[in-house]
């Protein structure tokens, strides 16, 4: 597990440009220490944008709805760290519901349906409030059930986490710890980029930055899988 921090006075002292245990901290650096510290943040938003199926940064959530409202936000469900809704696929369906007030033994999958059904079957002309079956994802990233609920139901699923980025000297990037060192590998490749002279460090961190990927790729991606077969 590392800090913050601690990612930073790696970066200083594998770099070769920085003596002792410098930065003390992350807060005011300027100069060279300064651009450590960016680079380390920067390297961890990298990592966290190279796929959107990361296991660490799927999160769920459980919220109620509201009889005669058919549309959600991140915000209906104080998702603070929310970034977009899981989708249907062929092999799993990551979002049910249940009348709240008979609980979890009525719980029923959710099957997604294309945003622009959903406006003609559940948005338009008369509709009959009735427990919801379906739900699409509206331009908006609204989470839209059909048909409308009737009455107040408890909608369970999944959903991708924001990128978390770094700011104070004990922030833990929320990876697996193992993978913490990874951070700093990238870390060091950026600087040297910076410098437009890489040395000997750039290759080293490239190597173990690589190595590091494939591991995380390996644990913390989904599994590859293949469809059913046409017919």
């Amino acid at each position: 597990m590392a800090t913050y921090l601690q990612l930073c006075q790696k970066v200083a002292r594998d770099s070769g440009t920085i003596s002792g245990t410098n930065p003390s901290t992350v807060s005011g650096q300027t100069g060279r220490l300064g651009l450590i510290v960016a680079q380390v943040a920067e390297a961890w938003v990298q990592i966290q944008n190279l796929h959107a199926h990361w296991r660490w940064m799927r999160g769920e959530f459980s919220g109620t709805t509201t009889s005669g409202a058919s549309q959600y936000t991140n915000n209906s469900w104080a998702l603070t760290d929310w970034a977009e809704w899981l989708h249907d696929e062929y092999d799993h369906r990551p979002h049910s519901i249940y009348l709240t007030a008979t609980g979890v033994s009525d719980e029923r999958v959710l099957i997604e349906i294309p945003w622009r059904r959903w406006r003609e079957q559940f948005d338009r002309g008369t509709q009959t409030n009735s427990y919801p079956a379906y739900y699409a994802i509206s331009p908006a990233n609204e989470f839209c059930l059909g048909p409308i609920p009737d009455a107040t139901y408890t909608v369970k699923g999944e959903y991708r986490k924001t990128v978390e980025t770094l700011s104070a000297n004990a922030d833990e990037p929320n990876c697996p710890a193992r993978f913490h060192d990874m951070i700093a590998w990238r870390a060091l490749m950026l600087l040297a980029q910076f410098d437009e002279a890489p040395g000997d460090y750039f290759i080293l961190a490239r190597q173990n930055y690589l190595s590091y990927l494939d591991a995380m790729r390996r644990d913390q991606l989904p599994a590859t899988t293949t469809g059913p077969a046409l017919a």
